[in-house]
């Protein structure tokens, strides 16, 4: 039996974990609410910018990782680490292209529906097989999203291309789960480190950066630092005290988050349809991880 000493030290290391996690949600459940904030700056500034920082922020924590100040960067040239780089590169720009062309909230439901993706990407590529819950939570989570954008379409279609855009992002992130499940010694956040530089470096080509107000740029490499060297760096943290299945819960609070805050500080109201598809993703999350970490957590019988 553990001494009360050790269950009071798991306890603290759980809600630390939950801490850091719920932490996680919140930082990247302000990225809309970045990009709102600057509607005058193009797509390829903000990635310009949001990359080196969240770039180089990324960076640093995978020095605290390593506890060293040298990076084995060889690890990502593999097909799969470059496939990984590649994914999350154009991903980036994406994700940017689709909050700056359709509702924060419309983006948000559509890319909590990451791990459904992945694992209908994982049964296609090497047959991973999903349990029925899966499969039917899958089915419940795409039908939110197609509720969602049949929104969009009964608008007069204004927003579909940014809708477009967040389903390629998610595909990507989706893909770049997979790759990550199948190829565990790829580097995820050298990965991730590089892919923000070569999207920065793409970016500058296209780009002004300094044609912007300094205030803007602040804004820019709060926006890096917060949603992706933050969001990640904590997320990482709070994840390794926690189940999987846990953990991937409470990142999904992300999902009701996001649009609250443009709903806050500017009045973006999600249509209905966009309501009610939000709705089905969220019971569908909630459904599938939970009864997972009731399996996980049921008891073992006793030996007779």
């Amino acid at each position: 039996m553990d001494s009360p000493e050790i269950n009071a030290a798991g306890r603290r290391d759980t809600l630390l974990g939950v801490t850091l996690v719920l932490s996680a949600a919140v930082c990247w459940s302000t990225m809309g609410l970045f990009v709102r904030m600057m509607p005058g700056v193009d797509l390829w500034t903000v990635v310009f910018w949001r990359s080196i920082f969240g770039g180089l922020s990324i960076i640093a924590l995978a020095m605290i990782e390593r506890q060293s100040f040298a990076l084995d960067w060889r690890r990502t040239m593999t097909p799969a680490g470059i496939a990984t780089t590649l994914f999350i590169a154009t991903g980036v720009f994406a994700s940017i292209y689709s909050m700056q062309n359709t509702t924060i909230a419309n983006g948000a439901v559509i890319a909590s529906t990451i791990p459904f993706m992945a694992a209908a990407l994982a049964w296609l590529w090497f047959r991973e097989r999903p349990g029925t819950r899966t499969i039917v939570c899958t089915l419940i989570a795409m039908a939110g999203v197609t509720l969602t954008v049949s929104g969009t379409l009964a608008a007069g279609g204004g927003h579909l291309n940014g809708d477009l855009g967040m389903v390629y992002g998610t595909f990507a992130l989706a893909m770049v789960t997979v790759i990550t499940r199948r190829y565990r010694d790829t580097p995820l956040l050298l990965s991730v480190a590089l892919a923000c530089l070569l999207a920065s470096a793409f970016a500058f080509f296209l780009a002004d950066p300094f044609a912007i107000p300094t205030g803007d740029i602040i804004l820019l490499g709060l926006f890096g630092i917060v949603t992706q060297g933050g969001g990640l760096g904590i997320y990482t943290m709070g994840a390794r005290r926690l189940p999987s299945a846990q953990a991937a819960l409470l990142s999904a609070s992300e999902l009701p988050m996001a649009p609250l805050w443009v709903f806050i500080f500017f009045n973006e109201v999600p249509a209905k349809e966009t309501l009610f598809g939000a709705a089905l993703v969220v019971a569908a999350i909630i459904w599938n991880i939970s009864k997972e970490l009731g399996t996980r957590q049921k008891p073992e019988p006793a030996a007779a």
